[in-house]
């Protein structure tokens, strides 16, 4: 879990004595550095948003697949091609939310080198959360995407399973 950050050592008028050691940044490269770290942010959570709306769109897609097998005509080829359209889906959104992972990490990555150039501030905010910790937190949330959406492609097969004919 996530620790408390040390105390530090009271000051005379009784409070957390906080030494704020500014960043050694001219003006300019601390605007800039700042405008970076902003976009950096901004990645890691467009990223995480597109993780969820990929997770969703698969569902629905299934959701729909499920439909059309079940109202559609249950001769042919059709119910093995919404099983097959259903694997590419899964397949499809796994690499996706796999894409969209590998590139939040590049950017946390960015964002740990930006804020090494910040105040001693910055750098106690973002360190109470332990790496490791946050890794877990993510890798968990990844995992329930992909379980959900493995989960349900096989849902929705087992759900087709009495439509389907081998061999006619």
């Amino acid at each position: 879990m996530a620790k408390a950050p040390e105390a530090k050592e009271p000051s005379e008028g009784g409070g957390e004595a906080l030494a704020v050691v500014a960043s050694d940044l001219d003006e300019r490269t601390h605007a800039e550095m700042l405008m970076m770290y902003r976009e950096c942010a901004d990645s890691v959570r467009f990223a995480k948003s597109q993780q969820w709306t990929t997770t969703g769109g698969a569902l629905a897609i299934f959701a729909m697949l499920g439909v059309l097998g079940d109202l559609g005509p249950h001769y042919g080829f059709m119910t093995q091609a919404i099983i097959i359209i259903s694997m590419i889906v899964s397949g499809g959104s796994i690499y996706s939310l796999a894409i969209f992972q590998f590139w939040q990490q590049a950017e946390r990555g960015k964002l740990n080198m930006i804020s090494e150039r910040f105040s001693n501030v910055l750098r106690d905010v973002r360190a109470f959360l332990p790496p490791r910790e946050a890794n877990v937190h993510r890798y968990i949330l990844l995992f329930f995407m992909l379980a959900v959406i493995l989960t349900s492609n096989w849902l929705l097969i087992l759900y087709l399973k009495p439509y389907i004919r081998f061999g006619s």
